[in-house]
């Protein structure tokens, strides 16, 4: 919830937040830990990192653009900076949906994403912050790959 200086405070508005936020942080755990359990399946994984230097824009008219050799089985995107910035994907991340991204400290965001192939595509239609695209932060990709047995 939102609130102007005006608006008087709700107990009810505080417990639909951490309702919302409760749920966010379990589904990145259980996201978290489905993506450990096909890590350790794989036995080896390759690891490759990159960075990108936000522009400012957001939107999905402006999507943040990332292409990979191939379909990463986890991946991280992460502020250098101090701007808190993280977003996880996993290789079990519908083509198309929303995920939470984690901004300063103490703030769930909301993307839109989807994948095309290797090439995932993600946007925030409130902030450059939170698409991680924030003008000369630059960010650290990190992707895991499953290693063919």
């Amino acid at each position: 919830n939102q609130w102007a200086k005006s608006d008087r405070v709700m107990m009810d508005d505080f417990n639909a937040d951490n309702t919302k936020i409760d749920a966010a942080l379990k589904a990145n755990a259980d996201t978290a830990a489905a993506a450990s359990a096909a890590v350790a399946l794989c036995g080896n994984c390759k690891i490759e990192t990159s960075t990108y230097t936000g522009t400012g824009t957001y939107g999905s008219a402006n999507p943040t653009t990332l292409t990979f050799p191939k379909k990463p089985t986890l991946l991280f995107v992460l502020a250098s900076s101090g701007n808190g910035f993280m977003l996880m994907v996993t290789d079990k991340t519908p083509a198309t949906t929303n995920a939470f991204v984690y901004y300063n400290g103490a703030t769930w965001g909301t993307v839109n994403l989807s994948w095309q192939g290797s090439t995932l595509r993600f946007y925030s239609d409130r902030y450059d912050t939170w698409q991680g695209n924030a003008s000369g932060v630059v960010y650290q990709v990190v992707a895991f790959y499953a290693q063919d047995k």
